[in-house]
């Protein structure tokens, strides 16, 4: 006589398959289904010349080889053509992957496009070389500016700082005597640093920042855990006092190799006159 199955074997059954189902997924899926999203920043008095402007805006790659959420990133580069690119740290965990960082960067900067970098904790907690990890930034034709502020050929202001969650920020260098320019942009790692600007400090017109990964695991639409720096932010746009700021959920991830219900994400932001 065959036995019946009861209600409480059926639940365990597709228990395990939703398991199941959910760490393929987190392992497997995710970490490479990278999401684009778009987004226009208006700016006060923009010129003519940078309407239309288009930043692409990397971080936390965490970079040991190259995979095809990169391709991913290099194939978006030619389908939106943006005039710059910013990566806003955590780009490599060690000195040995600054050989991949250079080769990623090298086509990143094609077509003579601008980029720009800055250092995040995991370079400082892999204890990368900043010297080392500069050469690799500038032999690509790539900038890396930490706690301090410079006005791109493309007549962008961009202020940034070292990073805020391991303790290298340095604002009052960063904020010192920024060019002017017809926009203004504001990079960091970690986005708590936004709540500790200061009162007399410049507005921009744009800040970005990146490090929460956007809890890297979700439940139910909230982020499980987010890494001390983060402050009040998790993902997305935010208004403060110094203007609009985006927090991206990063291209890859950190300490374990998943990703649920919080795919890596491209922000492309174009630039309209406001």
């Amino acid at each position: 006589m065959q036995k019946r199955i009861s209600r409480r074997d059926l639940l365990r059954v597709a228990g395990c398959c939703a398991v199941g189902i959910a760490a393929v997924d987190a392992l497997a899926i995710e970490p490479a289904w990278m999401e684009i999203t778009e987004h226009d920043v208006p700016v006060p008095g923009l010129p003519r010349g940078l309407e239309g402007f288009r930043i692409a805006h990397l971080s936390d790659l965490h970079l040991s080889s190259l995979g095809g959420v990169h391709d991913a990133v290099v194939e978006a580069m030619k389908s939106f053509q943006p005039n710059l690119v910013v990566l806003t740290g955590d780009s490599v965990d060690d000195p040995n992957a600054l050989g991949v960082l250079s080769e990623f960067c090298r086509a990143l900067a094609a077509t003579g496009r601008e980029v720009v970098a800055t250092v995040g904790n995991w370079e400082h907690w892999g204890e990368v070389p900043r010297d080392d990890l500069r050469r690799a930034f500038v032999r690509v034709g790539a900038k890396l500016l930490g706690n301090e502020s410079a006005r791109l050929a493309s007549g962008v202001t961009v202020v940034a700082t070292d990073d805020f969650c391991s303790g290298h920020h340095d604002l009052s260098s960063a904020l010192r005597d920024p060019p002017s320019g017809p926009a203004r942009l504001f990079l960091t790692h970690a986005p708590g640093i936004f709540d500790e600007l200061p009162q007399d400090a410049p507005r921009f017109d744009l800040g970005l920042a990146g490090h929460t990964h956007g809890g890297q695991v979700r439940a139910f639409g909230a982020p499980i855990w987010l890494p001390p720096g983060s402050g009040r932010y998790q993902s997305g746009m935010y208004t403060t006092t110094k203007g609009r700021m985006y927090v991206s959920r990063g291209i890859g991830t950190s300490v374990l190799p998943v990703r649920f219900t919080c795919r890596p994400e491209l922000p492309v932001f174009r630039l309209v006159a406001g």
